[in-house]
């Protein structure tokens, strides 16, 4: 299903906003993410949901 807004379509703002992301030319976005129950989380050592400290850290260039 798409929706009109302002002459543009949903999927094409969605478009948009994943090229942002994925075709950046700088290396600084940064994703952690708890490894034993997959919580995105911010600068932290230790996942606040499961107390785990095992935590992946993917950088996308």
């Amino acid at each position: 299903m798409r929706s009109r807004e302002n002459g543009t379509t949903t999927q094409s703002t969605v478009r948009k906003a994943l090229e942002t992301v994925l075709f950046r030319t700088d290396d600084r976005t940064v994703i952690k993410e708890c490894r034993h129950c997959g919580t995105t989380l911010e600068s932290v050592s230790t996942c606040p949901a499961c107390g785990s400290s095992d935590i992946v850290e993917y950088r996308i260039q």
